[in-house]
């Protein structure tokens, strides 16, 4: 080979090896192997590895905007009570909550007395068969006779008295109280339910008068901020200030003791929170017994 010929060559490899250095710069900073902040102008992308047989992108085409994949920050779910801001209930038993209710405008929500641990219910619905049904016990009978003798002593005026169509609450209701109705609306599921338990502690009722409700606690555990599981224990009461256009407000939990402190009648039987083997009350007749069971659902 002439040295002409070796000369124009050196000088045809020195113009390609120029023409390649910004194309092989702009394919590093697209492929992530130079630091995108060394070039103005430059969106990040992922990393890639180049491949043998792939098409090398032109060094101006654009870079589309990488898509987040974040999950989005979670978003609070408000009540549809007013007092949402509540965790816990308040635990206050005194003459200004007695001097309040005598006044009247308020709702009482009790939950049915202490019932037979030994008992179950049976089929969903069948309001009429007490046999199918967990019941009060002995105890419980003379829980619900006590708590009507001190609401009685301390004279709270009651107007109404509705009860959850299930034995418990209806004899509780009737042991406490006298006359009481029954209504589905203690008892069903489902939104319209619901929507009637809300409309039932939010409307305002005539001065001078109280309404009381006997049902059970996992009905209102979902529209009570602050209400655990439990919390509520059987013959306990909540009572609730109605503030209309579906908004109330828990006031205070009273249990039975404490409703027969304030009125200075005989103290009612104190429940247990696992009554011993054998020391249950118990069935009466007509009720249904039957080995003790863990009752999961206890409402």
């Amino acid at each position: 080979m002439s040295l002409e010929y070796r000369m124009v060559a050196k000088v045809a490899w020195a113009v390609i090896a120029a023409m390649a250095l910004p194309l092989a710069a702009s394919a590093q900073v697209q492929t992530g192997l130079v630091p995108p902040e060394s070039c103005v102008g430059v969106v990040e992308a992922p990393t890639a590895t180049a491949t043998s047989g792939e098409a090398t992108a032109p060094a101006n085409a654009a870079v589309a905007e990488p898509v987040s994949t974040a999950a989005p920050a979670p978003t609070r779910i408000v009540p549809a009570v007013p007092n949402a801001a509540t965790d816990s209930i308040p635990h206050i038993a005194d003459s200004t909550l007695v001097r309040d209710l005598r006044k009247g405008g308020y709702v009482l929500l009790f939950r049915h007395a202490m019932t037979n641990w030994n008992e179950r219910d049976g089929a969903e619905g069948d309001f009429a068969n007490r046999a199918k049904q967990r019941n009060l016990s002995q105890s419980g009978r003379a829980q619900a006779v006590a708590l009507g003798k001190a609401i009685a002593a301390l004279g709270i005026p009651i107007e109404k008295v509705l009860a959850s169509p299930m034995w418990r609450c209806r004899d509780t209701a009737q042991l406490a109280f006298g006359a009481y109705d029954t209504t589905i609306m203690l008892y069903g599921k489902g939104p319209t339910f619901r929507e009637a338990r809300i409309k039932m502690l939010s409307t305002a009722h005539a001065a001078g008068k109280n309404l009381v409700l006997v049902g059970h606690q996992d009905h209102f555990i979902p529209i009570v901020p602050g209400l655990k599981r439990d919390q509520l224990k059987e013959g306990d009461a909540l009572v609730f200030q109605p503030l209309g256009s579906g908004m109330y407000k828990v006031v205070t939990q009273v249990t039975p003791v404490e409703w027969a402190k304030l009125a200075g009648t005989p103290a009612p039987p104190e429940p247990g929170e696992t009554p011993p083997v054998g020391s249950m009350p118990a069935v009466p007749p007509g009720q249904s017994g039957g080995v003790a069971q863990p009752d999961i659902h206890r409402h």
